[in-house]
């Protein structure tokens, strides 16, 4: 993977990265080491975590490796204690992790549909949280409640889908999560200016992932020819746009929005 930024361009500061062992995650993973950042990589399974920790390559200081179901509250505080602990600081979270259980509206179990929601949407919920609850809001009352001016790059990236947009046929409980997640990430930029966090989402079309391979060949033809661009996108690509939405010095002064990026399946 190339550098998009300059080298070291998150040095000195703490990214975590959830679904990080595989597809998206571990590109973005990747990309953030890559430029500098201590990255927290946050999977299910220890081992698969590990493993995706020891193929980041060109990193400037070891990604730590963390288990963890984001869907489970103890998981998630307990995970976000443990990067603070050894690291002293969080700057960036890039939620990622996320899961299907395709089937049509009338053939979906509750519980499937109860388990999508959870990853997808309680996931980013409980990271949000925690990171402010653990550090970011501990430093504003520090500051005597005042907004944290210090020049400290703080961000917040989430990931919805263009299906919250276009809909898709057997995944309701998918592009709820993920249309949810927009107004999460709108109501959480207004309510963490006063930590000056930047909170954006991306919203991608098709990605060359694990998760896409399960629509299989014709498929994956279908979906490239409804892009403008003709096909479907790279992990590594979506792993630029997250760095770009990371780097204040290229979106310093964007909060609360979602950035499209699906080869013009979809504009608005």
């Amino acid at each position: 993977m190339d550098l998009i930024l300059r080298e070291n361009a998150f040095l000195g500061e703490t990214h975590i990265v959830t679904g990080a062992a595989q597809g998206i995650g571990f590109a973005v993973a990747q990309s953030l080491a890559l430029h500098g950042a201590q990255v927290a990589m946050v999977d299910l399974d220890q081992r698969r975590v590990e493993e995706a920790a020891g193929q980041v390559e060109g990193a400037a200081v070891k990604p730590i490796a963390i288990a963890a179901n984001v869907s489970q509250e103890d998981d998630v505080v307990a995970a976000v204690g443990k990067v603070l602990e050894e690291t002293g600081q969080i700057n960036g979270v890039v939620n990622v992790a996320g899961i299907t259980r395709d089937t049509r509206i009338t053939k979906k179990s509750y519980d499937d549909f109860n388990l999508v929601m959870s990853v997808h949407l309680g996931g980013t919920f409980l990271f949000t949280r925690e990171v402010a609850n653990q550090h970011w809001h501990p430093l504003f009352k520090e500051n005597g409640n005042q907004p944290l001016d210090d020049a400290v790059n703080r961000f917040i990236v989430n990931f919805s889908s263009v299906s919250a947009q276009n809909g898709n046929v057997g995944q309701v409980d998918y592009t709820a999560a993920k249309g949810a997640i927009e107004s999460v990430t709108r109501t959480t930029a207004r309510e963490y200016s006063g930590y000056r966090v930047r909170v954006n989402a991306i919203a991608p079309g098709p990605v060359n992932t694990p998760m896409l391979a399960g629509v299989g060949e014709q498929g994956i033809e279908a979906m490239k020819k409804t892009t403008l661009l003709g096909k479907v996108a790279e992990p590594h690509e979506l792993a630029a746009t997250v760095v770009g939405m990371a780097c204040p010095m290229v979106s310093g002064y964007t909060t609360g929005q979602v950035f499209a990026a699906n080869g013009g399946m979809y504009m608005a």
